[in-house]
């Protein structure tokens, strides 16, 4: 089953941009057509790819006097054909005011279901607005319904209408880096330390003794001889044994903190006040009807 998928911009070109991106993404440009207000006459037209159809809405006058009626015709065909031509919602006014406002409607046939999705994320990508937000918009400024016999809008209405405050939102945004806190640096160096230990020593000595003595002599106390005797002294023999008493083991570790950071952003807003008008404000066009 054919879907058909519509688009509300707020200028020609905007739809006219949107009609390539469908193209890149593989719709038939038959499939695709653009609807909006040639600037010059202040009538609707329809631009359609492959159809044959006079372009409007891009330079001024590119529409003659004697094909104004058809252009018209064709605009109101596609919204009969689209809702019907009894009983037509209230939302097909909507399309309708939009062109009336300077806008621009593009059309896509689908008839692939799987593309359907796909076809809107791309509307909306190229700067399609929502509808009902925008007449949510008009309201507020006295809006009650499409009126066909109302005047397009000029230039400088459009303009005025599409004048913007921006609405500015900060946001905080907080990040990190690592910076340098300080360290550690460790030396390794030989030191001298005096130290001092006790040890007992033993000497030997020869000792000579000498008494008195009267006794008759002996054939062995006739004969030669000798003894030696050694002497022995003992001495502090120094030596040294280096051992690893201990280890300084160098190395870091990570731990983690929350820190809140406060701080404050900057916004604005828009506020919309509805202003009444005066009697002298009041415009009547020839068919007795108030223009919105």
């Amino acid at each position: 089953m054919t879907q058909t998928l519509v688009g509300v911009f707020d200028s020609f070109q905007q739809a006219q941009n949107a009609k390539i991106r469908l193209e890149a993404e593989g719709i038939a440009p038959a499939d695709i057509t653009v609807h909006a207000r040639d600037a010059a006459s202040g009538t609707l037209g329809t631009t359609e790819t492959g159809v044959g159809t006079t372009a409007v809405g891009g330079t001024p006058g590119t529409v003659p006097a004697h094909e104004q009626e058809g252009v018209v015709g064709r605009i109101e065909h596609f919204f009969k054909r689209l809702f019907g031509d009894d009983d037509q919602p209230e939302e097909a006014g909507h399309y309708r005011e939009a062109v009336r406002r300077g806008g621009a409607l593009l059309s896509v046939d689908v008839d692939d279901e799987s593309s359907v999705e796909k076809v809107r994320e791309t509307l909306y990508a190229a700067g399609a607005v929502d509808i009902n937000s925008r007449v949510a918009a008009w309201r507020t400024a006295g809006y009650t319904g499409y009126d066909r016999n109302a005047p397009a809008y000029t230039d400088e209405q459009i303009a005025a209408e599409r004048k913007a405050f921006p609405v500015v939102e900060e946001s905080l945004e907080v990040g990190k880096r690592e910076v340098n806190t300080g360290g550690v640096r460790v030396y390794s160096r030989v030191t001298a330390t005096p130290v001092s230990e006790t040890v007992d020593l033993r000497e030997e000595h020869a000792t000579i003794e000498r008494r008195a003595a009267d006794r008759p002599a002996t054939a062995a106390d006739l004969k030669e001889g000798s003894v030696e005797i050694r002497e022995t002294s003992e001495q502090a023999v120094v030596g040294k044994t280096a051992r690893v008493v201990e280890e300084v083991v160098v190395g870091k570790e990570s731990s983690h903190r929350t820190e809140t950071v406060n701080d404050t952003v900057r916004g604005t807003e828009v506020q919309v006040e509805r202003v009444e008008g005066t009697p002298t404000d009041t415009r009547i066009d020839e068919a007795g009807k108030k223009p919105v």
